[in-house]
């Protein structure tokens, strides 16, 4: 159900997302979703929850995804792959779907409250990568990874806007791991 209303938030904008809607997308019988989600509120705050959880359960999978060497900052080239498989289905739609309820934030007191309590979880499980990406560093300065994941994170949204906005900033994930190298590398001096 929440996989369904992401889709219709992602590909058809918060005006495509009602409750009827994500029961017919979603096969479901009528009254389902608003059984589940009482009110238009609850159900982004539910995509919002789900949103949190795959993209947790993505950038905790990155590891698997590099392949890079042990000495300088381990880890880039995974989170490079998973940024550049963004710009591709179903990450592409997830990632409009995330910038649509940004864009509800501004309206929503109480949803703008959740998404930054998920926002928390998702920077902690960041700044704990990166620390992990200090490969000659065992013990590094911890106002630095917190740092430097505000630096990454912050770029890598970016790139992502770029994707959503159909004009990439970027081609290739060993372009990318190389700007996310050099953004590490400035931030730890």
């Amino acid at each position: 159900m929440a996989d369904a209303a992401i889709d219709l938030l992602g590909s058809q904008g918060a005006r495509g997302l009602s409750h009827e809607k994500v029961d017919q997308h979603a096969g479901l019988p009528r009254g389902t979703t608003s059984f589940y989600f009482r009110t238009r509120r609850a159900l982004l705050h539910g995509i919002a929850a789900r949103l949190t959880d795959l993209d947790i359960a993505d950038l905790s999978r990155m590891t698997e995804l590099s392949d890079d060497m042990a000495d300088g900052f381990t880890g880039t080239a995974g989170l490079a792959r998973l940024v550049m498989a963004s710009n591709a289905e179903p990450y592409l739609t997830r990632s409009r779907a995330r910038y649509e309820l940004a864009l509800q934030m501004s309206r929503e007191p109480e949803l703008a409250e959740t998404l930054m309590q998920f926002a928390a979880k998702f920077y902690a499980l960041a700044e704990s990568v990166i620390r992990d990406w200090h490969a000659s560093d065992p013990a590094p300065d911890p106002r630095l990874v917190e740092e430097q994941a505000v630096m990454v994170l912050t770029m890598i949204n970016g790139v992502i806007l770029s994707f959503v906005h159909g004009a990439p900033v970027v081609s290739e994930a060993a372009q990318l791991e190389r700007w996310i190298q050099a953004m590490l590398e400035g931030g730890a001096r």
